[in-house]
């Protein structure tokens, strides 16, 4: 593989989030427009203390898309999550923890 190649490969395309709520058990964030992003093996971006900073769809090179709730700065880890993408709104599946 070709440097350009493996750069492609681990670039992502952020989308600015616009607004988090809890609807259940869920965090459910909206985000700046544009087409609706593939969902792959998806993860949520994770602080220190363990609460969202984002939300990495998942994909592959210029497809691969996060939402970011706040900087990239403070990401410390990430995990596997269930996410689903409708429009502008990601619904993190057991997401109210990383939340409140």
């Amino acid at each position: 593989m070709r440097r350009a190649e493996r750069t492609i490969g681990n670039m992502i395309s952020d989308r600015k989030a616009l607004s988090v709520k809890i609807e259940g058990n869920d965090a459910v964030i909206t985000f700046e427009g544009g087409d609706t992003p593939v969902v792959g093996d998806a993860q949520v971006l994770l602080d220190a203390a363990g609460k969202l900073v984002g939300v990495d769809l998942g994909g592959a090179g210029l497809d691969r898309v996060a939402i970011m709730v706040g900087a990239h700065e403070s990401v410390s880890r990430a995990e596997p999550a269930r996410v689903s993408v409708s429009g502008g709104v990601v619904r993190v599946a057991n997401g109210r923890a990383l939340v409140t």
